[in-house]
């Protein structure tokens, strides 16, 4: 017989028992997996259902025996598209990177421990044995840079989102009364995060019928001359929309800041502090009125 034939034929047999064989050779790496380190790494950091666990295996396993039979048409893109996949889910679920990588090793071993007891059953000629080695450890690798470069992207997403997120938590404008609301601004302020204190602030009186809006800035200590100017584009923004701002808490750094870059403050109400501020909106008066007319009934 041809030795290219046998070869093939020999890739195919092993390719079609791989995938039948395919939860028992799955549940062997689980096994081996359980009975490492990075097995205690991986359930410190993210434990993983076991079901779920053992069925993205037997998946993966059956992937491998269906492109090394040559019964899937394009291998490479349906291994792409399972990486990008189980990529995304390892995320998701929070599996580190390193640790899920380092068990590939596992697969390797237990899938090769498999290929030489069936080619030692089926009497392979070491020809058809390294013909079949040629082909599935590309597509192992294969499958493993697709899983990485799935993961790095959704980690980055996802961070991304995270990071969005918490900032979008930041610029939380508090309604006081009908038409007024407070802004309490807390920490530094940077180039990204003045850009979404505008746009977040600006829908946000929006969503709220805000007419008047007390930006306090004791929390802030330090702004530099990009963020003063997008804290004035806030202010003149807000006025277009129809919002009288207050400013309150300027530091004497913001204050020498702002005084430098010649900042025109003849249109911005300015108060010391939030208490002074929310009196012209007749808190205080209230709180008065209120103590003075405990003070008569006694």
């Amino acid at each position: 017989m041809n030795l290219h034939l046998k070869q093939k034929q020999d890739q195919i047999k092993i390719g079609t028992r791989i995938a039948e064989n395919a939860p028992q050779i799955a549940e062997k790496i689980i096994t081996n997996i359980q009975n490492s380190n990075v097995y205690v790494s991986l359930q410190q950091n993210a434990p993983m259902n076991e079901n779920e666990e053992l069925q993205q295996s037997i998946s993966f396993i059956r992937l491998i025996g269906d492109a090394v039979s040559g019964k899937v048409s394009d291998s490479k893109k349906t291994i792409f598209e399972w990486g990008e996949n189980i990529g995304m889910l390892a995320v998701l679920s929070g599996q580190p990177l390193d640790t899920t990588l380092e068990s590939t090793s596992f697969y390797r071993e237990v899938i090769w421990d498999f290929i030489k007891e069936e080619g030692s059953l089926q009497s392979m000629s070491l020809d058809s044995v390294l013909h079949i080695s040629m082909t599935i450890n590309p597509i192992i690798d294969y499958a493993v840079q697709a899983f990485s470069k799935s993961y790095v992207k959704n980690y980055r997403d996802v961070s991304e989102q995270f990071h969005l997120s918490l900032q979008e938590l930041s610029v939380p404008v508090v309604p006081l009364f009908p038409g007024v609301a407070v802004l309490p601004v807390v920490g530094d302020i940077d180039t990204n995060r003045a850009k979404l204190l505008l746009e977040a602030t600006l829908q946000q009186c929006l969503d709220h019928e805000i007419t008047s809006l007390v930006i306090d800035l004791s929390g802030v200590n330090y702004i530099d001359t990009m963020v003063a100017h997008r804290l004035f584009q806030l202010v003149s923004t807000l006025k277009l929309l129809g919002v009288k701002t207050t400013l309150t808490g300027l530091s004497p750094e913001i204050a020498q800041t702002s005084v430098s870059l010649n900042l025109n403050f003849d249109e911005i109400t300015l108060k010391g502090n939030l208490l002074q501020a929310l009196a012209d909106f007749g808190y205080g008066k209230l709180d008065k009125t209120i103590k003075t007319n405990k003070k008569n009934r006694l």
